[in-house]
């Protein structure tokens, strides 16, 4: 769920919202980002913000937020995830919104004691390990070619490994993980996906949805059920 955006970037109203968070979470959360640098900064103020709370990180970086919902859902852990769509925008789950909101706003913050500061843990190879594990559960196969609207997000970084993988050929639109330019709009993607020889589209959005365009259209927020779906349409 969506707990902050702004137009402009401030990092003194990330790490509120950080001590915000590590106040309620007061354990371990699961962080990550797209891949703009504002976001790489705000990430880090509101890491700041949650390890001044006790709270311990665990920053995976650059990944796409359909995948880290799934990665903290194994890992049983909370997450936030700054991006970057028309502003900057933190995107949270596995916590009481309205508590971190509620503490945001009354600035009742936990003060950790400086030897009792959370620890940020860097965990690069999240994806990886998250791919390493879908690929050893789905090993179905498409043939076709396949067209694809990263809109600007790090889903791009999925590619050429999925269709390696399961087999089918991929065209890319709009892959500039760190471009501020908004991607070509979904009338170029739905026109493109019209007039090719494409046995489906997707497109990869911000906030975390895969849509898939096909026989018929379906949304979804985890890519689990996403290769689920495929797998069932391939047999």
């Amino acid at each position: 769920m969506e707990i902050y955006s702004s137009e402009k970037f401030n990092p003194e109203e990330l790490a509120l919202l950080g001590r915000a968070i590590g106040t309620v979470v007061q354990g371990t959360i699961i962080v990550g980002r797209d891949g703009r640098a504002i976001s790489r900064y705000g990430k880090r103020a509101m890491v700041v913000g949650i390890v001044s709370t006790g709270t311990a990180v665990m920053d995976v970086r650059l990944i796409p937020l359909v995948i880290l919902r799934d990665f903290a859902h194994k890992k049983g852990l909370p997450l936030a995830y700054v991006y970057y769509n028309q502003g900057v925008k933190v995107e949270v789950s596995g916590m009481d919104i309205d508590e971190v909101k509620a503490i945001l706003d009354s600035k009742n913050f936990i003060e950790a004691h400086p030897n009792d500061i959370g620890a940020a843990i860097y965990y690069p190879n999240a994806l990886d390990d998250f791919l390493h594990d879908i690929f050893k559960y789905h090993n179905f196969n498409i043939e076709g070619k396949v067209l694809v609207d990263c809109m600007n997000t790090p889903a791009a970084l999925l590619f050429p490994r999925f269709n390696e993988h399961f087999g089918f050929e991929v065209e890319i639109l709009n892959d500039m993980i760190t471009s501020y330019v908004p991607p070509k709009p979904k009338e170029v993607f739905l026109q493109r996906l019209k007039k090719g020889d494409y046995l489906f589209g997707l497109r990869f959005k911000p906030e975390g949805i895969i849509e898939f365009y096909g026989k018929e259209k379906k949304i979804f927020t985890s890519t689990w059920k996403f290769l689920d779906y495929l797998k069932s349409i391939s047999e």
